[in-house]
């Protein structure tokens, strides 16, 4: 080796040969003191340096670069409209429902709340006019009622005064029957005695007869006026020129069919009245509830981007601010991707953050080769890969107690960090590795032997 090589030009130089072929040997000059303590000292600091790479090549290895991350959520607005209100402020903690924007729509879709306006007002209108159509109707009917009330009061005066004067002319022909059953009496009592003859007493029994018949006749009329007077009082008109009832009840009824039916149209009318206006009413509730939107953290943790201003006008889904937990804080490490065999899910791993001389432990999560695509966008610090070289990515899992007396409750998302893995490679490498520091050992031994004498 080179090392021994130059031990041998060393010695070499510590002997000198008799080139004058003497015979003698001469004694080489000694170097002073301080030269041999300095290489000494050179020869102590490689031994110790020789050490430390033997500790962290051979028994453990650390990452390239690492840095604390948390997933990045990202609150957007569920409007379009104008920001009114904002209590977001880069770095602040928030807490979870805590109001953060509040937003009021600028643009908002009325066409369903006029449409129904539209059709409350045409009902209101339509059950107006079915109001007035019943008023009239209502008013006809009544004048009708009175004209017909008119007619029976009148009809019934009249057979009132027809049944009297068919009474006076009943009683006149029950006298004049009266009389002709006396004459017819006396005129055969005569004729018995020859006194009269016989046509005197035909003609005095012909008069009996027509006595009677008008009796009987003045009877029926009296009794048919006397059924009249009896519909009459019910309403109901006999005689010529009648079928039923007169035109004015006639008319009347007609128009209690016609009241019957605005009244049943009115009822519906003021059904579907209602239908729209507990609709209009929900609309316009909704309408409230999106006009002025108040916008709230969904975690507990700390705003980490503003994306907006007091008012700046967005769009609905449009980025509001960025909040991060770092409660749910984790370790993204850059690591040679020729380890990626070595490392195993579920690993324990030991976490030294930058200016800080102590390690917290963590958990391997996550690995990711150096060709993962991934969306950085969902997360709030993250590695850029070393592209000269071969490396992979590996997610760790960081105790949160740990983490949190380490940082005394300062969010660390973003500090850089070192994750320091436990070295379980092959008996090969770590051999080959053993015989690469025993090799250095035996080379600085091999220097520091000489400096001693």
């Amino acid at each position: 080796m080179h090392t021994f090589n130059t031990l041998e030009v060393m010695s070499a130089d510590a002997t000198t040969v008799d080139v004058r072929g003497e015979g003698s040997t001469r004694r080489p000059k000694r170097a002073p003191y301080w030269w041999r303590f300095s290489k000494l000292g050179l020869a102590l600091a490689f031994l110790v340096a020789a050490g430390y790479f033997f500790h962290g090549q051979v028994w453990s290895s650390t990452s390239l670069q690492g840095t604390v991350t948390s997933p990045l959520i990202t609150i957007r607005s569920p409007i379009d409209g104008v920001v009114t209100a904002n209590a977001a402020i880069i770095g602040a903690p928030v807490h979870q429902h805590e109001a953060l924007f509040v937003i009021e729509a600028h643009q908002l879709d009325t066409r369903l709340r006029a449409e129904l306006e539209a059709k409350l007002a045409a009902a209101q209108q339509q059950t107006l006019v079915i109001d007035r159509k019943i008023a009239e109707l209502s008013t006809l009917r009544t004048q009708l009622q009175a004209r017909n009330q008119v007619h029976r009061e009148g009809t019934l005066a009249r057979l009132e005064a027809l049944i009297g004067e068919t009474t006076a002319e009943l009683s006149r022909a029950k006298a004049v029957m009266e009389r002709t059953q006396h004459e017819v009496s006396r005129a055969k009592t005569l004729s018995t005695n020859g006194l009269i003859a016989q046509a005197t007493l035909d003609d005095a029994v012909l008069a009996g007869q027509q006595a009677r018949f008008e009796v009987e006749r003045l009877t029926a009329s009296l009794k048919r006026l006397s059924v009249e007077r009896m519909a009459a009082k019910n309403g109901v008109m006999l005689g010529e020129g009648y079928s039923d009832a007169p035109y004015s009840q006639q008319r009347v009824d007609e128009l209690a069919a016609r009241l019957i039916e605005a009244k049943a149209e009115r009822e519906s009318v003021q059904q579907t009245q209602q239908e729209l206006a507990s609709r209009l009413g929900e609309e316009q509730r909704r309408e409230d509830q999106i006009r002025r939107y108040a916008v709230n953290a969904p975690i507990t943790g700390l705003v980490w981007n503003l994306h907006i201003g007091s008012d700046g006008v967005v769009g609905r889904n449009a980025p509001l601010a960025d909040v991060v937990d770092c409660q749910s804080a984790f370790v993204e490490a850059i690591v040679p991707e020729r380890r990626y065999d070595d490392i195993q899910l579920g690993e324990a791993v030991q976490i030294k953050l930058l200016g800080n001389s102590h390690k917290i432990p963590g958990t391997i999560h996550a690995v990711r080769g150096q060709s993962a695509v991934v969306n950085h966008e969902s997360l709030a610090a993250w590695l850029t890969p070393h592209r000269t070289r071969e490396a992979m990515t590996v997610s760790v899992a960081v105790d949160p107690e740990a983490l949190h007396q380490l940082s005394q409750g300062v969010c660390q998302i973003g500090r850089s960090a070192k994750v320091y893995f436990n070295n379980k490679r092959d008996g090969a490498v770590g051999s080959q590795r053993l015989a690469s520091f025993t090799g250095l050992v035996s080379s600085a031994y091999a220097a520091i032997v000489p400096l001693a004498r």
